[in-house]
């Protein structure tokens, strides 16, 4: 999820804190689904404690593929998906007992449009919605 903001045009503390300040603690046993392939896409969020790995079902072998992790003290989503409200493409799975501020995409929409700090989010939020996690 990083490497969608790792070009510093996200100041990356400030999305941490406006998830700290509004997002909902909730907590997620292991193997429970943050989201799921497939169903809309709701949820954005910054893992507290524990870690969630992004999981897609190959087409042709119909297995299992790992495509990412995300762990405490990083962000959780399949964000181009959420961003949008659209179908995620990817699996969000709990790997052990995991908690996580979350926030829902009218949230996240609502601090890009209205925080004088983070102009440069809203600005941005379409140039880097093409991305992948």
């Amino acid at each position: 999820m990083e490497q969608i903001f790792s070009n510093n045009s996200i100041d990356l503390q400030v999305l941490r804190e406006f998830c700290e300040g509004e997002g909902e603690l909730v907590e997620y046993r292991k193997g429970d689904q943050l989201e799921r392939e497939g169903d809309a896409s709701r949820w954005f969020g910054y893992v507290t404690e524990g870690c969630f790995k992004y999981v897609n079902h190959g087409i042709s072998d119909d297995k299992e593929h790992i495509t990412w992790f995300s762990f405490a003290g990083e962000f959780v989503t399949d964000y181009p998906t959420f961003l949008y409200g659209r179908p995620s493409q990817t699996t969000i799975v709990a790997m052990m007992p995991s908690r996580v501020l979350r926030v829902t995409g009218q949230q996240l929409e609502q601090f890009f449009d209205q925080s004088k700090d983070t102009n440069n989010f809203a600005h941005r939020k379409g140039a880097i919605s093409g991305c992948t996690n």
